[in-house]
């Protein structure tokens, strides 16, 4: 017999792959906006092997096709991009969707050649980042900035209209410089390729420097950010998400197995029971799939009415 895990159940987000067909990718963003996940996100990535969408064109498509999720970046290289541009599209975003945005912000890294399309040095990306983050809640939030920083400069800008919901800014990441960033910037942090055993930890650090800022610590909340693949038989999502990491980090699955989410839906709640002892209060899911709305449809029968009831709830608001 199968069990409802509780009490600290994380709430699950579905992050799309990067590029699929609109035929099959609407109707899955529909299951999953009805079935109760609790947010959808997109990637972010120009140079690949593999087709990828950009993330900004990307999140303005999703805020027309939902209405009670979440959506989001998981994450978006800040720093190879051009601020204000980049402030004016996730505004624009966040009024479409009526305030449902979450900026989710990284350094990136897998493909150096990134930086180099923007002009922009790989021992800047940090520096720049944070220098990013602080000019995108002053757009917005004031109404005209002038901006005269080590990276960028402008001056006379406004942008409307503001969100009467501010847009949180979750960091992603895990390294020293990451939790810095988290604690002392962000209002969320994003683990990537870490599994429950080290979320924790991870978590802990980001918070140690939200109150060497002077911030709550206990407000900066902690998701989980992995890589997953579901079936309905053991073997069967290791099988699609093997390839899939080989192509993307070049090494096998079994090196970055503890970064993952994947296995049969008894094996799914495990693990998002497991992150949830660790003080994830979400799992975000890049779902790599065969068909995403098969995969979504059987997430939403035999793992989301397991979660307890903070994904159904959410599932009703």
């Amino acid at each position: 017999m199968t069990s409802t895990i509780a009490p600290e159940i994380p709430a699950l987000g579905l992050v799309l792959p990067p590029a699929v067909p609109p035929n099959q990718l609407w109707p899955a963003v529909q299951a999953a906006e009805d079935g109760g996940f609790d947010s959808i996100w997109v990637t972010d990535r120009t140079l690949s092997d593999v087709p990828w969408l950009d993330s900004l064109t990307f999140l303005g498509a999703l805020a027309a096709r939902t209405s009670r999720v979440t959506i989001g970046t998981s994450v978006m290289c800040l720093a190879r991009r051009n601020p204000v541009l980049t402030a004016h599209a996730l505004l624009s975003a966040q009024y479409l969707s009526e305030g449902r945005v979450v900026a989710g912000i990284g350094l990136g890294g897998l493909r150096p050649g990134e930086y180099e399309l923007s002009g922009i040095p790989l021992n800047r990306r940090a520096p720049m980042t944070d220098e990013y983050i602080r000019l995108l809640r002053r757009l917005w939030t004031e109404d005209r900035v002038d901006h005269s920083g080590e990276h960028y400069s402008c001056s006379d800008v406004q942008l409307s209209p503001r969100p009467a919901t501010p847009i949180p800014i979750w960091v992603g990441g895990y390294s020293p410089g990451a939790f810095s960033r988290a604690g002392r910037l962000a209002d969320g942090w994003l683990s990537v390729y870490v599994g429950p055993e080290h979320f924790g930890a991870g978590l802990t650090q980001v918070r140690r420097h939200a109150e060497d800022a002077g911030r709550d610590p206990a407000a900066v909340g902690g998701t989980a950010y992995v890589f997953a693949a579901i079936g309905r038989q053991d073997g069967e999502a290791e099988a699609l998400l093997g390839p899939m990491i080989q192509n993307i980090f070049g090494a096998p699955l079994e090196t970055m197995a503890s970064g993952c989410m994947y296995g049969t839906p008894d094996r799914w709640v495990d693990l998002i029971g497991q992150f949830g002892r660790a003080g994830a209060e979400r799992v975000n899911t890049l779902l790599f799939s065969a068909d995403l709305l098969g995969d979504v449809e059987l997430i939403n029968r035999e793992v989301l009415p397991r979660l307890g009831a903070r994904t159904a709830a959410s599932a009703l608001s």
